[in-house]
């Protein structure tokens, strides 16, 4: 076969080298037989096997597989063996991360233990992040009037382009997020020297810009202040979102589960919750009450008044009549907030300023300010001004703008008046997009230089409490993109930004800190550790304004005012967020924690009132505000103010790549813009009721226990009585079963309730690290996911303010396990060190393992997903197999992360000890909920814990003795 006919053949085949290599697979030459390639190994295979199945194959396409060697190995390189690489997501998020890469492949995230701020937390959002980085939607090459270019074209272009809009005299605009890097501000700064009249606009529709104007009004300086939960006893929210959504959701999880831990205190901390609609903390609060954002307005004014006349301190204007109130609930929450002075915290997430203002004065009066309130110096942190924005967008439309840049913000999609701002941009010569994905804003420019992901680009935060957090790329650009540093050092003269980075930073913290000698040191050591403390700086001789409340109080007096029969809020999903990473399939197949819903937008609306407008979950409604106009399906939420709706943010996108567009609809036009700020809330809106009804993809469709103890809780006053308050006597139980042998290392694992907030953080780590395929909506609707954990969600009492409970569920690894006895071919076995297996190869589909689990936890592959897009592919783990159609699969323990610690253990002549595994879900969990470990190391924080008298197991009478139990939940309600 290697005559001269081959070579010929290959000439006339016209192969270039890449082809020709390709040819050779595994040092062998491949050839056709029939239609398949083969090799001749192969060949013979098929030929020994039988020439029945050769015919076969030569019906058959038999993939090539190509293996590319490594022409110049990296010494520290070692196939099979993972490399790990510190990087950081924004610190809005507030998330340090560690990326693990195999052969150069970024393919799982974890959080940075060395943090001080997360702790080695993830949420959601950065779990699923990483399959991102492979989305064939991204900008590929730079792009002029929406044609291809290069960069050495594009730099000419918009030299030339910049220079002229310079000298016209007009104004150069550049829009970006809220900005933490010290190193982009910088560069900013010297942009705004070398371009007379550029102006930096910071665009943000998270809410957070009342917190930044409630600041400038009270301290006169725009900011955003700390919060410390560690250092609170009682945390009193008004409507935010913080274990969810609100500003720091992994520090604040971090912060609260240590303060739910009952395992280390009985001194847990009380939380209240007041909110219009049921979010995730107010799902974990121990106790919440549903009031709309006007009564909460008045109650916050109730309480302050409260607090002014008991503790003899006035903020509030004398002899003004407060708005009508809960009279009753702000006397205890006074009396609460008394018991805790200078040990409690007040919050607020509404994104009207006036409501932050009194906040801010509660927390004033009650002597918070210093200890769970700090107000720290911050010159490297450029927050949402909402009225610049506006004036931005006016000066456009009167064409005093001569360039406008984007730096991956979309405010085509978010700014209220779409076709003002479409039209006032296109006055704009020049509009240039700095964008990783393509979005309604970028179509609308004529310059698009498309930016690294972040997991390809160097960069930096730093985070006001004292870490300085290091941003280095993890893999080289999948695509011809450019680090957007060094894009607008380009604009300076300059290119080397990974050099302008560490100078600046040894310029501007090497001196906050004393651990390093050297700079090189203090730079080598930041990148391999991700984070470096330096001395934070509070601020100085910032008085508080009495004025400021008093100006707050009487706008808040006028809005209760105002008759509005109906509002509607606006508010982001613990999955979605704002949208950026909507075209995620992780993100969109992710359960909403609080809905169960996956792939789509929906109006949450009160239960009670959506039964007298004749509706039920699906139905269509139709939402009318001035002109302005919605339509889509409800979702009957208990918990849910009645004179209030809700609808998540991030929907209804026109551009985007296939998974994300055209889900739900585009909120944008209900956004008001009110008190200086973009106010997510439309007052005085109609309803009503449309003939369309669409099933919502639901992965759970029944939320009460039925007097049932799957979950257990009790009251922390009961629980100090008695430490199994809440979880009765195990019942007396007889087994047919003769045991296993439980020498040697017996796995099991504890999931501490008080602590797990449902976040569903572990649902996306655990599809990462194990190749869970997304199935779609549809499969969902057919009950269909595949998802190997699951966070079931409960709600007791009343619908209109129920107690919600959350309860992770997986593979519970039980010792007399109801799947074995039924599998007809063994299948599923118990494994010497306890774990309950599935052995692919052996499954035949007949599914009576999942009729016979009592916790319904396994899942049946359907289809063979596809995975024809070669980009996404490489995000899959190669320590797990790729299932294929047919097969039963669930929770293994994630046996590859077992395996590899006891091997690692094995080379250094040890054993693994307690700690060395973690599992997917346990490393992701931001509120260490999860333990895994060995029941036969005594000194195991796992069997300290099983030792606990809150420890028990679910379907406990059913005798199937599962290796997972759980510690029952405790509310601080008294």
């Amino acid at each position: 076969m290697t005559d001269g006919k081959y070579w010929q053949d290959v000439e006339k085949k016209n192969l270039d080298q890449e082809e020709l290599k390709n040819e050779f697979v595994d040092g062998e030459l491949q050839f056709e037989v029939g239609n398949a390639s083969k090799s001749r190994r192969d060949f013979l295979k098929l030929m020994g096997f039988s020439f029945s199945a050769v015919s076969m194959s030569s019906c058959i396409k038999i993939p090539v597989k190509k293996a590319i060697p490594y022409l110049t190995k990296n010494e520290t390189t070692v196939p099979g063996v993972a490399k790990w690489y510190a990087t950081a997501l924004d610190p809005r998020l507030g998330e340090a991360l560690v990326v693990k890469t195999r052969e150069g492949r970024p393919i799982k995230i974890e959080g940075n233990e060395l943090s001080s701020c997360t702790k080695g937390g993830t949420s959601v959002y950065s779990q699923a992040s990483i399959l991102s980085l492979y989305d064939s939607s991204r900008f590929k090459e730079p792009q002029i009037e929406g044609k291809n270019s290069s960069w050495q074209e594009i730099d000419r272009a918009l030299e030339g382009a910049l220079s002229e809009a310079e000298q016209s005299g007009k104004e150069i605009h550049f829009y970006t997020a809220p900005v933490s890097s010290p190193s982009l501000l910088a560069i900013i700064e010297k942009l705004k020297k070398k371009y007379s009249k550029f102006e930096h606009i910071v665009f943000d529709m998270s809410g957070l810009s009342s917190l930044l104007k409630a600041n400038q009004e009270v301290y006169g300086c725009n900011f955003l202040p700390s919060y410390s939960l560690e250092n609170a006893d009682l945390v009193l929210s008004f409507g935010a979102d913080f274990l969810g959504t609100w500003l720091a959701p992994v520090q604040f999880t971090k912060e609260y589960s240590v303060r739910k831990d009952l395992a280390v205190s009985n001194s847990i901390i009380r939380h209240i919750q007041i909110e219009e609609k049921l979010s995730l903390t107010g799902s974990n609060a121990d106790m919440r009450f549903t009031r709309s954002l006007n009564e909460q307005n008045a109650l916050l004014l109730g309480v302050l008044s409260g607090l002014q006349r008991k503790l003899q301190k006035q903020l509030l204007p004398i002899g003004q009549r407060l708005p009508e109130f809960d009279v009753a609930l702000a006397d205890k929450l006074v009396n609460e907030l008394i018991n805790f002075q200078g040990r409690s915290l007040v919050l607020c997430g509404h994104s009207n300023p006036n409501g932050q203002i009194i906040v801010m004065a509660i927390n004033e009066i009650l002597g918070n300010y210093g200890k769970t309130v700090i107000n720290y110096e911050n010159d490297f942190y450029a927050g949402a001004i909402d009225a610049k924005v506006v004036d931005s967008i006016k000066a456009m439309d009167k064409g005093l703008v001569a360039a406008v840049f984007f730096n991956d913000v979309n405010p085509q999609h978010f700014y209220p008046d779409q076709k003002y701002f479409a039209s006032s941009l296109a006055k704009v010569p020049l509009r240039v997009a700095y964008s990783t994905f393509p979005d309604e804003t970028t179509v609308l420019c004529n310059y698009v230089m498309p930016t690294n992901y972040y997991l390809e680009t160097w960069g930096d935060f730093y985070c006001a409490k004292g870490e300085l957090q290091f941003v280095q790329p993890v893999i080289q650009p999948l695509f011809s993109t450019r680090m957007l540093g060094e894009s607008l050092l380009k604009l300076l003269g300059e290119t080397n930004y990974p050099e302008f980075q560490k100078k600046y930073l040894g310029d501007n913290f090497f001196e906050r800190q004393s651990r390093f000698i050297s700079r090189n040191d203090f730079w080598n050591q930041g990148l391999h550790d991700g984070v470096i403390a330096v001395t934070p700086r509070l601020k100085k001789n910032a008085s508080f304004s009495t004025a400021a409340v008093s100006l707050a109080f009487g706008k808040i007096v006028k809005d209760s005012l105002t008759d509005s029969s109906l509002s509607m809020v606006i508010y982001q999903k613990v999955t979605i967020r704002t949208g950026e990473l909507v075209n995620n399939p992780w993100l969109q197949e992710t359960p909403d924690p609080i809905t169960k819903a996956t792939w789509d937008n929906y109006i949450l609306i009160n239960p009670t009132f959506g039964r007298e407008l004749g509706l039920r979950s699906g139905s269509f409604i139709k939402v009318s505000f001035g002109e302005n106009h919605l339509e889509l399906p409800v979702i009957l939420q208990p918990g849910m103010e009645k004179k209030t709706i809700a609808v998540a943010m991030g929907y209804g996108r026109t551009v985007s790549g296939k998974v994300g567009k055209s889900i739900g609809a585009n909120i944008a036009s209900f956004i008001t813009f009110k008190d200086g700020v973009f106010n997510l809330m439309s007052e005085g809106i109609k309803i009503s009721k449309l003939d369309k009804y669409k099933e919502m993809a639901l992965t759970q469709t029944h939320h009460s226990m039925e007097g049932r103890d799957i979950v257990r809780e009790s009251t922390l006053k009961e629980f100090i009585k008695n430490p199994k308050a809440g979880s009765k006597a195990s019942v007396k139980l007889i087994s047919m079963w003769g045991g296993h042998d439980k020498s040697g290392e017996q796995w099991a694992m504890v999931i501490d309730l008080n602590k797990c907030t449902g976040c569903s953080g572990c649902i996306v780590s655990c599809n990462a690290e194990n190749n869970v395929p997304v199935v779609g909506r549809e499969e969902v609707l057919l009950r269909r996911e595949m998802h190997w954990i699951r966070i079931d969600r409960y709600y007791k009492g009343d619908e209109d303010n129920p107690e919600v409970v959350h309860q992770p569920m997986m593979c519970q690894h039980c010792d007399n396990a109801p799947c074995e006895t039924v599998c007809p071919v063994m299948a599923t076995v118990q494994s010497s060190d306890g774990l309950n297996q599935q052995v692919y190869n052996r499954c035949v589909g007949t599914r009576y393992c999942a009729n016979n689990c009592p916790y319904k936890v396994r899942r049946f592959n359907w289809f063979d997903y596809p995975h024809d897009d070669k980009y996404e592919n490489m995000v899959l783990n190669p320590d797990v197999t790729v299932r294929s159609r047919g097969v039963m699969e669930k929770c293994s323990m994630c046996i590859q992360r077992i395996q590899e610690a006891k091997l690692d253990a094995k080379k250094k002549g040890e054993v693994a000890k307690d700690g060395d595994i973690k599992l997917a879900c346990q490393q992701s969990c931001p509120a260490d909920a999860i333990v895994f470990g060995n029941l036969n190391d005594p000194e195991s924080k796992l069997v300290k814990l099983l030792t606990q008298p809150r420890n028990y197991r679910v379907l406990e009478e059913i005798n199937v003795l599962p290796r997972v139990s759980y510690l029952t939940k405790i509310r601080n309600k008294d």
